[in-house]
């Protein structure tokens, strides 16, 4: 085809701009039929005004940019994998953003999880694929589902499905194969699968991912010889810890695996010396003293079917009962005032050992019942103005994150230990004989309700707080009772909230996990409700994810 000057329709030099000395505004209908009929000249005060925002190419590089290399951007043909490659600039980009400072308790410190950009030759492909189609799944938990998605925006997330895809690929060769099979690069990228599947349900193959690294790490002669010879593992090992000890506490005792994790959670401690302090740097900070009970409260309730065992678990229930209710919160956020997240090198966590360690008042208030609202659940002022105004490492902060996780596995432990089991109760009093333990679980549940109800005050308060306290939300809902529709609203609400605010589908799930329970217990004959074991022994397997 020939246009009428009779050049080449196929030529190059229709898709050539004149040089910018050239005087365009002069030329006859024949060359201007050259130009290209998208292109339209800046005026000067245009061209002036776009210089003076900066554009695309103006971020990318500080030094002028000649108006030929700018045609030749706009103009020239896109090389095969620039789209590909703008993808993985923008998702790591938004990665460390908006997502990796849900990894850790401390945004305002050092965080081993952000991506190094400038280092993105040397990061394995594994890896960016991973990254990449987490940030596309939190991204889009931000965007409002009411409105319309172009088609670029529906085959961009086609496009980024594949980058998942490489990723499984990849990781099935390497745990297939046995010169990798087991190396930290492959536990890397095991448990980067693992978080990145518990964000996108509390369903899916979490569990085959769960079980993988724990493969590792029996093979590997466990977590101390792993740590020994890398402890830049540290921050994943936390997350696998925690990972694990969670999971169990939705796993019924008779489930395949119980017994396993249960028992291999007992010797985390012996990992490392204060290992579990490492937990305290990401987004679930379980105080170390409490971690240490909520492993013990799944190990007895894992041999809790075994009659000969009868009395180590009647004798553990009484220790796991003493050493929560001794826990002092205000005592742990005074320590709490040194805590500086990770270190500078990401092997460990440390503390500044200078900080004055004084005693602390709680800083919350009873909630106040109004006479025409009995059940009111009015917010607690004091607490979300510390929340929006202290810095995110606060001791006030600190000591309401104890309250809150010593309430939450104090409910679970006796819940699951002492409530749901029909045998007699006579042997909690050997150390206790004045222990009533339903009045104990009612001050307990009023405690973890009330002082949860600040951090779901608004978005901006979920968004900042809520990550920290995701299992002492669910617990809570697991005790509510299914008549209390007013705060069955107020932790259906917060939960949503939360997921919404991180971009997780996990806190989505335990929404309905929680109604079907209340459901159950409605359903179940009066004066009864269907226990902890009995009601996840019936739902496949369930994790409240991070």
């Amino acid at each position: 085809m020939r246009t009428s000057s009779g050049v080449d329709a196929a030529s190059p030099m229709l898709n050539k701009p004149p040089s910018p000395c050239s005087d365009t505004g002069a030329g006859s209908p024949e060359s201007d039929a050259m130009v290209s009929p998208r292109r339209v000249e800046p005026s000067d005060a245009n061209r002036d005004a776009a210089e003076a925002e900066g554009g695309v190419v103006a971020r990318l590089t500080p030094d002028l940019v000649p108006d030929e290399e700018l045609y030749g951007i706009a103009w020239d043909p896109i090389p095969s994998l620039y789209a590909e490659a703008q993808m993985v600039f923008d998702g790591l980009h938004y990665f460390n953003e908006c997502v990796s400072g849900d990894l850790i308790s401390i945004s305002s410190h050092f965080n081993p999880f952000q991506i190094d950009t400038r280092q993105i030759n040397k990061i394995p492909r594994v890896y960016i694929n991973l990254l990449v189609s987490t940030s596309t799944l939190h991204r889009a938990m931000q965007e409002d589902i009411s409105s319309v998605r172009s088609s670029a925006l529906v085959q961009r997330d086609q496009d980024l499905f594949q980058f998942r895809i490489r990723a499984l690929q990849d990781i099935n060769y390497r745990i297939s194969n046995p010169d990798v099979q087991t190396s930290d690069s492959t536990f890397m990228c095991v448990l980067c699968l693992l978080l990145s599947t518990m964000a996108q349900s509390a369903y899916t193959d979490w569990r085959v991912h769960l079980e993988g690294a724990r493969k590792i790490i029996q093979l590997r002669g466990g977590l101390k010889k792993m740590i020994s010879q890398n402890p830049f593992l540290k921050p994943l090992v936390a997350f696998f810890m925690i990972i694990d000890v969670g999971a169990a506490t939705t796993t019924p005792s008779s489930h395949k695996y119980m017994t396993t994790a249960a028992s291999m959670a007992l010797h985390y401690w012996e990992a490392e010396v204060d290992i579990f302090q490492s937990i305290l740097a990401i987004s679930a900070p379980y105080p170390e003293e409490l971690f240490q009970s909520l492993i013990l409260v799944n190990y007895l309730r894992s041999i809790s079917s075994k009659p000969k065992l009868a009395s180590r678990r009647q004798a553990g229930t009484r220790m796991v009962l003493a050493k929560i209710r001794s826990f002092n919160p205000a005592e742990w956020a005074a320590r709490m005032k040194g805590f500086r997240g990770w270190k500078r090198n990401g092997d460990g966590v440390e503390f500044d050992i200078s900080q004055e360690i004084r005693p602390l008042d709680p800083p919350t208030r009873p909630l106040s019942r109004t006479n025409n609202q009995s059940s009111s659940l009015s917010p607690v002022d004091g607490l979300v103005t510390t929340i929006r105004s202290s810095e995110t490492s606060g001791s006030d902060l600190w000591l309401t994150v104890g309250v809150i996780y010593r309430a939450a596995i104090l409910l679970y432990a006796m819940r699951t230990l002492i409530l749901d089991p029909s045998e007699g109760k006579e042997f909690l009093y050997e150390d206790d004989p004045t222990l009533d333990v339903e009045k104990l679980r009612q001050q307990t549940y009023q405690t973890l309700s009330r002082a949860l109800v600040p951090l779901f005050h608004d978005m901006d308060c979920a968004r900042r707080i809520g990550k920290l306290v995701f299992f002492p939300v669910f617990v809570c809902g697991m005790e509510t009772s299914p008549d209390d529709n007013e705060l069955q609203e107020f932790v259906t609400r917060g939960l949503q909230m939360l997921g919404q605010a991180m971009g997780t589908f996990g806190p989505i799930s335990a929404v309905d996990e929680l109604r079907r329970k209340w459901a159950a217990d409605t359903a179940a004959p009066e004066g009864r409700r269907v226990t902890w074991d009995d009601y996840f022994r019936t739902r496949p397997d369930f994790i409240f994810g991070f």
